[in-house]
Formats: structure tokens, sequence, C-alpha cells
């Protein structure tokens, strides 16, 4: 549940934290005491004028989370330890979803390499990038019994599937007779046995996960 509104993922509007608090003092007079005496600004905390209509424009304050964790404790209202409690949450809930994100971005990286030597393997035996395409799509298709999701978009785990199907096409070019056809085959089985394994051990299908985020945009 959201108590106050986090923007950006880190920052945190003083006047909407302010009322959350229930604080008496005014809001500009607070602001001073508890925000401009005592913390950075453009660190701890960013100012901004908003334009107001038909009156004079007011001065609003950003602060990151661990400065709302401690105007939380300062404020010694009633939902001050609420406050600070759900930022500590909110602070876990995006670390974790950090190391999430480059987890999956270091595993794209790898799997963006394992199908750039698979790209250049189709070639040295005479193949072109629409050969290759086809190979990877062919692969991407029985992988998700269907349609398939974008490598970019698709979860960790997913990622790290595809990147072993393929890295196990790979190896097959250390055969001395091998064609288009044969690789086309190969990579379709290596994906269906990928499939099969992932199915055994967390009974999902891969076509079950939901898409994240584009892991692409993730990097911006």
């Amino acid at each position: 549940m959201e108590l106050v509104k986090i923007y950006q993922g880190r920052l945190v509007n003083a006047r909407e934290l302010w009322q959350f608090l229930e604080i008496k003092t005014p809001f500009n007079n607070w602001a001073a005491r508890s925000i401009v005496k005592h913390f950075k600004e453009d660190e701890d905390f960013y100012a901004k004028m908003h334009k107001s209509t038909g009156g004079r424009p007011s001065k609003e304050y950003y602060v990151t989370l661990n400065t709302a964790k401690q105007l939380a404790m300062m404020a010694k209202t009633p939902k001050g330890e609420e406050a600070r409690m759900y930022f500590i949450k909110c602070e876990e809930t995006l670390k974790a979803l950090a190391t999430k994100n480059i987890k999956r971005m270091e595993a794209f990286g790898k799997l963006e390499s394992t199908k750039e030597r698979l790209l250049n393997n189709v070639k040295k035996i005479g193949g072109t990038e629409s050969d290759y395409i086809e190979i990877d799509y062919n692969g991407c298709h029985i992988f998700f019994n269907g349609e398939p999701l974008p490598d970019e978009e698709l979860p960790l785990i997913l990622i790290k599937g595809r990147d072993f199907a393929t890295e196990l096409t790979n190896e097959q070019f250390q055969e001395d007779e091998i064609d288009l056809d044969k690789v086309d085959e190969l990579n379709t089985l290596h994906h269906k046995k990928v499939r099969e394994m992932l199915i055994e051990n967390i009974r999902k299908t891969p076509e079950s996960f939901k898409p994240e985020d584009d892991i692409k945009k993730l990097r911006e």
C-alpha cells in the first residue's frame, strides 16, 4: 500500500509527507526548519518553484528516501514511525529491483554475444543473416510453443535458457560436416530440451512468464 507517493523511484514530495505526518506547523515554516536547516540542497533535497493559478508561486521541496526517513523520525507524530518503516521497505524493494535488473542486463549481454557467435558460425558455412534469423526464430518458436517474446523482455531465467540452448548450437560447429539444415534442426532440438528442463524443474512453461521491462530501455 502506498502511504506517500514516490517520484522517479527515489524522491518524495515534502508537502505530501508533511500532510501525511499531520504536522501542525505551517508547511513553509516546517520546511525551513526541518529541511533547509538540516539537509544539503541538491543532495538531500531539491527545491522547485511551482506556479499557482491566481496566487503567488509556491516553493516545493522533493527529498530523497533517506531524508524522508529522517524527517519522519524528527516529526514525533503518531504517523512518524509508520512513515519511517514504509520508506525503509521502499528502499529495500528498490535495491532488490536494481540488483535484479543488473543481473538481467548481464545475462542479456551474454545472450547477445552468444547469438552473435551463432550468426558468425552460420556465415562461415555459407549462410546469410536471413538464414541465421530463421534458425534463431525457429528455436524461439519451439521454446515458447508458439509466438515468442522478444529477448529484451524476457525474465532472467528465460534469458539464461535461451543463452544455454544457443550456446549448445554453437558447440555443434565443432563437427566436420554441418550444413544449414542441420544447424536449424539442432537449434530447434536444443531449445526444446531446455524448455522441457524448465517445465520439469520449475513446473512452468516459458510462455506462462509475463514480459518484463524492456532491458534496452533500462540501459538508457
